[in-house]
């Protein structure tokens, strides 16, 4: 075994040991040995499969250090999983680089200037994949290039008209823009008119517009029968703006 493979596993394992905490001996706990004869039992000598097992190739030290990300990504430790991925392509300098793990990792990091750069790569690659032109929309929002933002949610409802994802995201960013006309237009075509109306009122408490918020939950009220949670939404409300 290399040097620079045992390098890599001990980076590796480190990384993972910062993310997942180890259960070591928690098994152990509360259990008690049968006899102790168990110390006097010989060894059995490996089985064929045992045996087979144990010629097998040790993995590539790419795949560990991959599937070493994928794990830790899924934990939702994305700082060390972008680390052990761009340590992937260091190790594969000349190898398909890792843009799909990477953009969604660097934009939940709020990196946006990385993740914009992924996800611009990616979208050449696949122009017709909704679901990432979502993602490269709702980035560029997030990092405050709205119009980059509509042009690309526009062009992902060019490919896929009525795309829920993707109206909603074109209604965020004309929120996120000041435009709530538009936002309200783009969330009724998405989800309908009341739910459009309760969106927007979610934004504006959220916003601290507690007056334009109770507008808009009259508004759902009116434009679908009224229920309990949205009832309950205004009462809510109405006593938290007495307190003010």
């Amino acid at each position: 075994m290399s040097l620079q493979f045992n390098r890599t596993r001990r980076f590796c394992a480190a990384m993972m040991l910062v993310a997942v905490p180890l259960a070591i001996g928690c098994g152990s706990i509360g259990k008690k040995r049968d006899t102790d004869s168990d110390f006097l039992k010989p060894l059995a000598s490996a089985t064929p499969d045992v045996a087979k097992s144990k010629r097998q190739p040790m993995p590539s030290e790419r795949s560990l250090c991959m599937q070493t990300a994928k794990t830790v990504a899924s934990k939702g430790h994305a700082a060390e999983a972008v680390k052990l991925y761009e340590h992937v392509e260091q190790l594969d300098p000349a190898g398909e680089p890792l843009d799909a793990e990477l953009a969604p990792l660097y934009a939940d990091l709020g990196n946006h200037d990385a993740a914009i750069q992924r996800y611009k790569r990616i979208v050449q690659r696949s122009p017709d994949d909704s679901d990432l032109s979502n993602n490269f929309a709702w980035t560029l929002m997030e990092s405050g290039r709205f119009d980059q933002a509509f042009a690309e949610a526009t062009r992902g409802l060019q490919n896929d008209a009525g795309n829920r994802r993707l109206q909603s995201t074109l209604a965020m960013t004309h929120y996120r823009k000041g435009d709530s006309a538009a936002a309200l237009r783009h969330f009724s075509e998405a989800l309908g008119e009341s739910a459009a109306h309760h969106n927007l009122a979610v934004l504006e408490i959220d916003a601290g517009n507690v007056d334009s918020a109770r507008a808009h939950l009259q508004q759902a009220m009116q434009s679908a029968p009224p229920d309990a949670q949205t009832e309950t939404f205004v009462a809510a409300l109405d006593t938290a703006a007495s307190k003010l």
